[in-house]
């Protein structure tokens, strides 16, 4: 059996015969607005017969995670549920593949989806700045504007892609907050607000090796790596100059750092307020 998620439904592949008909008979017997056929049956939202559904996505769930499987179905019940029978061979074919959302790029990870997948992805987004982590079998793509979200949106809700049936898998609060978030960033309101402080406090990113347009996770990061290089207990066998010179760098990128956490800490504010 394998299970996956859109913002609107929650489809269920099987080749067992006995599950199929065991799972069609519970959807048959419990819910009302339905339509099948042969090897298919789709059950629709309705909101009387929420706590038949809760029940049988908890069934779902059970017989999921005895698989192997993680599956969220917190929202399920608010979806059109689909069961599909499938030859015994078709599974075979079906790839799953996380996403995750970071500052404003998409990691997503293959996991059984051969690479080439990247790229037909990727063909799509010729414009966007993009990249392969070939050790961890990942891939990013950075959103290069508002329409990015229409595409991706038509991608992942789709489950047939070229040869393959594919399962993405992500957290839909966090995606439409990751919508929302770009958004506001990008709006003309937050780079007229926060541009001009931005290069005020140019200084700050450049003795943290970074740029004004940089966020903090990478500020931060940049910041851990050169505390860690210039930290005094690193050089307390070296000759006083050479610790003098170091301590003073250490002090200058701590203070920098410290500049900077109240200017992300407003623009968190900012964003949270929309």
């Amino acid at each position: 059996m394998n299970i996956t998620q859109t913002l609107e439904s929650l489809s269920i592949l099987t080749d067992s015969d006995a599950l199929f008909c065991e799972l069609r008979a519970l959807i048959s017997k419990n819910f009302t607005k339905t339509l099948a056929n042969k090897d298919k049956i789709i059950s629709f939202y309705e909101e009387s017969e929420i706590p038949q559904r809760k029940c049988f996505l908890k069934f779902i769930k059970k017989l999921y995670e005895k698989q192997g499987n993680e599956l969220d179905v917190t929202f399920a019940k608010y979806k059109t549920i689909k069961l599909s029978l499938v030859q015994r061979n078709a599974l075979t074919n079906i790839c799953n593949i996380d996403i995750e959302f970071f500052n404003n790029e998409m990691i997503f990870t293959l996991n059984n989806t051969p690479r080439a997948f990247a790229s037909y992805i990727l063909q799509n987004f010729k414009d966007n700045e993009s990249k392969f982590d070939e050790k961890n079998h990942k891939f990013s793509l950075k959103i290069k504007k508002d329409s990015d979200f229409d595409l991706i949106e038509e991608i992942i809700s789709r489950r047939e892609h070229l040869k393959f049936i594919v399962n993405f898998n992500y957290n839909e609060v966090k995606f439409k907050e990751f919508k929302r978030n770009y958004k506001i960033q990008n709006s003309a309101k937050f780079k007229s607000r926060f541009s001009a402080l931005a290069n005020l406090l140019e200084e700050n990113f450049e003795i943290l090796g970074c740029s004004n347009n940089d966020s903090f996770e990478t500020v931060r990061d940049s910041y851990l790596a050169l505390a860690k290089i210039y930290h005094p207990d690193r050089h307390s066998n070296k000759s006083e100059s050479i610790k003098n010179e170091y301590n003073a760098k250490f002090k200058k990128i701590q203070a920098a750092y410290e500049a900077l956490k109240p200017f992300f800490k407003n623009q968190e504010n900012f964003i949270k307020v929309g």
